[in-house]
């Protein structure tokens, strides 16, 4: 296990900026400077993009769409790294998704982390018009991916594949971030962990215990052959706070670079000041 970073380096910890329901237009406007300027290293948002009678009680209907506000937070914000926790790939088209993502790198002057995942609802899936894809979405995943890298490399685009096909396009602009904006591929089954060996820059599953990020991380660096850095997100609330910065040490020493801190379904004003607390906690 290694050490954790001393009090004078800080902790690396980001945050959840809300984004999926209703008050989420205030929490957009307003949090993600004051968490910057609270020491959070990166400001993180949540993506699907309707509701559908299968999410709930999961989920509800309200999301502001993830890569447009990781465009509005690199208009508003000057340090703090901006991350989506996770895409919803296979769903999306990955040229256009390339074309967005790139896009919001070059105006947050290479601040996007990429978080990757499949998704997990079929209607959601069909709602889009792609329901074919759900039971594949593995596959599709994988091959977006792919894709997407070949259209950050910049210039002439061609693909021929399973579920895409590309001929004579050309990609333009490419990222600022070289070879691309950093994937944080999430999940923790063994699909998630094979796809993390081939293509994680970070692995970050949800709300695993330091124990088992230290084990399943430990099988993940033996697939890839390489040391595959590793993050958690972790869902908070305000009674966790008092605890949150020997639970971050905790995780730092069973290998995470990174921690990021959710305070889920939480008034606007609570969300802020749970953050406020465990700011002073953390960095204090």
């Amino acid at each position: 296990m290694s050490s954790p970073p001393s009090a004078e380096q800080g902790r690396p910890v980001g945050i959840v900026v809300p984004n999926t329901e209703p008050g989420a237009d205030r929490a957009v406007r307003e949090l993600p400077r004051v968490f910057e300027q609270l020491g959070y290293r990166s400001l993180w948002v949540t993506d699907h993009v309707v509701g559908t009678r299968s999410m709930e009680p999961v989920h509800g209907a309200y999301w502001l769409d993830a890569v447009t506000v990781l465009a509005h937070m690199a208009a508003t914000t000057s340090t703090a790294r901006l991350g989506v926790g996770v895409l919803v790939v296979p769903y999306r088209n990955p040229v256009l998704t390339a074309k967005m993502l790139a896009s919001v790198d070059v105006l947050s002057d290479g601040r996007l982390d990429v978080g990757v995942g499949t998704g997990w609802i079929r209607t959601e899936y069909r709602a889009l018009g792609v329901g074919q894809l759900f039971a594949p979405r593995g596959r599709v995943t994988d091959e977006a991916l792919d894709l997407m890298r070949t259209c950050w490399r910049g210039g002439e685009v061609e693909h021929e594949g399973e579920f895409f096909t590309v001929r004579h396009v050309t990609f333009e602009p490419v990222p600022v971030q070289r070879p691309h904006p950093p994937l944080w591929i999430g999940g923790q089954s063994g699909p998630a962990l094979r796809r993390a060996a081939r293509f994680a820059d970070v692995w970050h599953p949800h709300d695993l215990g330091p124990e088992d990020v230290e084990r399943l991380g430990a099988q993940l660096d033996e697939a890839a052959g390489r040391r595959v850095p590793r993050s958690v997100r972790l869902h908070a609330t305000g009674e966790d706070v008092p605890a949150l910065a020997d639970l971050v040490d905790h995780y730092l020493a069973a290998g995470c670079v990174h921690v990021v801190v959710e305070f889920r379904s939480q008034p606007v004003d609570v969300v802020a000041a749970c953050a406020e607390k465990a700011a002073a906690v953390l960095f204090g």
